[in-house]
């Protein structure tokens, strides 16, 4: 495992996929984040706030939604790449059993997919940082900031893992990328706007990208409406949760760890997919 391992990650960063994909994960970290702070400078040189707005909470969180499907592009082309280009044949047949190459793609995924994260996590606090004039108050308390930073990684890891599953599964460079890219930015958000106003609302946090945006927004939500309101305010009305779910993702009373499971059973169901796929499909 050690010399298959090796041989991965020999092959990853002497290619330029890796990298070319974290080109977009940093430019939308930095860019949420600058964008995010600046809107509530803009908002306190029209009317002085009584209190730090962290904005840069759902900032992060929106940059993370955006950015994990690079995640799970890398995942799927580290694999689907290697059957477009016949690379994978000399893996499968100087490995015994299959799987140890997809367990091998899956650790390197891993890595690589906390890079992703943390990467984006930096580059949006960076961003938020500018925008905020060093107005650290933009981005709530430290604790708050981590928690969601740490969920961002989270979610970039399982959808890298997911991205491997799947790319596994349809072994065909072109579909691992378009498929992940229509589902998530058009087919899921066409099938939510249905469930809507439909009998079978409550299914929608259970959608793939649903409970892969749920990982992040559904932490960094409730605690910037915590924050916004203080200790001291009445309850917040729902109806505020909801409207800051449409913009950032996630939805009302949804926990962030049952988003997270949701979407590890997904993951491991296209994990699982892709290694029956792969003991079963001729190599040549």
């Amino acid at each position: 495992m050690g010399a298959l391992l090796k041989a991965e990650f020999r092959k990853t960063f002497t290619t330029n996929l890796w990298w070319a994909l974290l080109i977009p994960v940093a430019v939308i970290g930095f860019g949420a984040g600058w964008m995010g702070t600046s809107f509530v400078g803009f908002l306190n040189s029209i009317q002085q706030l009584d209190r730090p707005v962290p904005l840069a909470l759902l900032s992060v969180a929106m940059s993370a939604n955006f950015s994990t499907i690079f995640g799970a592009l890398f995942g799927a082309l580290t694999i689907a790449g290697e059957y477009r280009n016949k690379t994978i044949t000399t893996s499968f047949l100087t490995s015994n059993p299959r799987s140890a190459v997809l367990i091998a793609k899956l650790i390197l995924a891993a890595a690589v997919g906390a890079v992703y994260g943390l990467v984006n996590v930096l580059c949006a606090s960076l961003g938020g940082l500018v925008g905020a004039s060093q107005n650290i108050g933009q981005f709530g308390d430290i604790g708050d900031w981590l928690s969601v930073g740490a969920t961002c990684v989270l979610a970039m890891v399982l959808w890298t893992l997911l991205g491997v599953g799947f790319g596994a599964l349809v072994a065909n460079a072109v579909l691992a990328i378009i498929l992940p890219l229509v589902y998530k930015f058009v087919v899921e958000f066409i099938v939510s706007m249905a469930l809507v106003s439909s009998n079978v609302s409550g299914i929608g946090p259970y959608l793939p990208g649903s409970a892969g945006n749920g990982i992040v927004s559904n932490l960094a939500v409730p605690l910037f409406i915590a924050a916004v309101a203080g200790p001291d305010e009445p309850d917040v009305p729902r109806v505020a949760f909801e409207i800051l779910h449409v913009f950032f993702g996630g939805h009302y009373g949804h926990a962030w760890w049952a988003s997270m499971l949701t979407f590890l059973a997904y993951t491991a169901v296209f994990i699982a997919g892709g290694w029956w796929a792969s003991r079963r499909r001729d190599i040549a």
